[in-house]
């Protein structure tokens, strides 16, 4: 916890009931300010939201829960645990890979059931071994990897997640210096993983992280290395009530700290005055000390603040977008019980001459729900989203 309050008395907005504005909102709750949390829709988690249908329910946002340690940081900072809110499960296997340069699938087969694929687990005895079926050094150039891998990690945490650097001369930290050296800073993640290994299906393995960073390989920075410790030593956990349940044990927190949460409140505009800031929602406009905006930059920049010159996003390039199918079904399938990927057919993924975005991997998610009304019939439901970024 914060030492004393040293924020008694502001009044402090935030503005977006996503992930960052609810953990922003408990970290000024609990330094002592008096917190208003304005979200427009009518449920807080922004992204991280859901679907509840017939008995059913989708998150619609974040899937994974990667990097505990984060989470255990958070929580600690306020005296609590993430289990004080909800359970863990960490899964085993984590996810399946299937690799799509194998012959086509023969009629009725389902795509997958014909090629080779990689479980995941997590054992890394056993995707030591793997490596090593491949490549006669495998097993000592995966190790090679992950402890890299684990320092970059370990690094770039300590030294810049959790510190702020937002200037160049803060990069001049001799902290930052002295550990510059063991740093991997320059070159694409394909070059640096070509360097450990030269199978592409092993290749494909270090780099299939990368799908959360909507990049390829080709074009993100060997710095991601990172991925692989959070892969493959932190491991991939479901909590219970998904990644909603997540959003709401921070709702909770906050509602613990005093914060005040208002659902279905539109903020219009963010008028910064001579003295304080005003925030302008339907039908209410109030002054507060302090703003913290968690809403898209784009949008704030563009939409929400007149006095900021918002034409510089008109240049900028969009994350891509996914088109998302969440299919129910009462029966149960009991060789649905991982997350599914398929790797693309060669290295070099596809761009659009338009937009210039490589399209990445291709993904193929399904998951297995135990339906909360059993029943012997087997009913189908399909449920389309289109969900965009900016990065």
């Amino acid at each position: 916890m914060i030492e004393g309050s040293p924020l008694t008395g502001a009044d402090v907005a935030v503005v977006g009931g996503g992930f960052g504005g609810l953990s922003a909102a408990s970290y000024l709750a609990d330094a002592g300010a008096d917190v208003t949390l304005l979200e427009r829709n009518d449920r807080l988690g922004g992204a991280a939201n859901v679907i509840e249908d017939e008995g059913f329910r989708f998150d619609t946002g974040p899937s994974w829960y990667l990097m505990p340690d984060v989470f255990e940081r958070f929580f600690g900072h306020f005296d609590r645990e993430p289990t004080d809110y909800y359970e863990l499960t960490r899964l085993d296997p984590q996810y399946r890979v299937f690799f799509d340069d194998d012959p086509p699938a023969a009629a009725g087969q389902a795509p997958g059931d014909h090629g080779e694929y990689v479980d995941v687990t997590t054992d890394t005895d056993q995707i030591r071994q793997l490596f090593a079926a491949y490549e006669d050094d495998g097993g000592a150039a995966f190790d090679d990897y992950l402890a890299e891998a684990e320092h970059t990690y370990e690094v770039g945490m300590e030294q810049f997640v959790y510190e702020d650097r937002s200037r160049f001369r803060d990069l001049l930290d001799p902290a930052v210096v002295r550990c510059g050296p063991g740093l991997t800073l320059l070159g694409s993640m394909q070059d640096h993983v070509e360097s450990y290994v030269d199978s592409r299906r092993l290749q494909q393995l270090l780099q299939y992280t990368l799908v959360f960073l909507g990049g390829s390989p080709h074009n993100t920075p060997a710095l991601y290395n990172l991925m692989a410790h959070v892969d493959y030593n932190l491991g991939v956990y479901y909590p219970e009530g998904g990644i909603f349940g997540v959003v709401q044990a921070l709702a909770t927190l906050n509602r613990e700290l005093g914060t005040t949460i208002r659902t279905g409140a539109e903020v219009t505009a963010i008028d910064p005055l001579a003295e304080g800031i005003a925030v302008e929602t339907d039908g209410d406009y109030r002054q507060f000390d302090a703003v913290v905006a968690n809403a898209n930059p784009a949008h704030v920049e563009q939409d929400l603040l007149a006095s900021v010159d918002g034409s510089g996003w008109d240049d900028q390039t969009y994350a891509p977008s996914a088109l998302m199918f969440y299919l129910a079904s009462r029966a149960r399938w009991t060789r649905l019980n991982t997350t599914r990927s398929s790797s693309p057919r060669t290295g070099t993924p596809t761009s659009s001459p338009s937009s210039r975005i490589p399209s990445g991997p291709r993904t193929r998610r399904t998951t297995s729900r135990s339906p909360r009304r059993p029943t012997t019939r087997s009913r189908q439901r399909v449920t389309t989203r289109s969900s965009s970024s900016s990065r």
